[in-house]
């Protein structure tokens, strides 16, 4: 190899070195603030998934279940019972140390496993399935808030932290709502 070839190939890796050094990593404080962004927007978007299946086709809702009860009554109750049957559960599971150690991994599964239950549960033909679906939707989404403010807590900024995920808590809650009652209304002002 010649000395230009050489001066080449070392002009070639110095002009690479400038491109990976622009390449920051974020800071602690950053990651803390990606971290915290993310569960807040993550726990607002249960409520996206939680909320659907009262809205749901009239046609499907006032199904007959059991004893006089309808569908919609039926995923009510579902909905409510899974929430109350999960707060002791919840409590217990968050200040344990199987989540102490595991939390990131343990937090997304939470959130993973209540959307894909209750998602694949609203689109089973048999009303158990439905009423089932959003118990076991509703008693892992139980879990969540505990569990990322378990996650979050411990950090010097711990309370911008939860202030972000209870401003996200309260906007979340009203969209869906609002989401649904324009959904609800374009539907049955359609089937009209």
């Amino acid at each position: 190899m010649s000395s230009s070839d050489a001066d080449l190939a070392c002009c070639a890796s110095q002009d690479d070195a400038p491109l990976l050094r622009r390449v920051v990593a974020p800071s602690r404080s950053q990651w803390e603030w990606i971290t915290s962004i993310c569960c807040a927007l993550s726990y607002a978007c249960t409520y996206f998934w939680r909320y659907p299946a009262f809205v749901l086709p009239p046609d499907v809702l006032d199904v007959p279940v059991r004893g006089g009860f309808t569908l919609r009554s039926c995923i009510s109750f579902a909905f409510i019972g899974g929430f109350a049957a999960a707060k002791l559960p919840a409590a217990h599971f968050a200040s344990s140390r199987l989540f102490f150690r595991h939390r990131r991994t343990l937090l997304l599964s939470l959130i993973t496993s209540s959307m894909l239950i209750e998602g694949a549960g609203l689109a089973a033909p048999h009303p158990a399935a439905k009423v089932g679906a959003v118990f076991a939707s509703a008693f892992l989404s139980s879990f969540l808030w505990g569990c990322m403010l378990t996650y979050l807590e411990g950090r010097v900024t711990t309370e911008r932290h939860v202030a972000l995920a209870t401003l996200c808590l309260i906007y979340a809650g009203n969209a869906s709502r609002g989401a649904l009652v324009s959904s609800s209304s374009s539907s049955s002002s359609s089937s009209s």
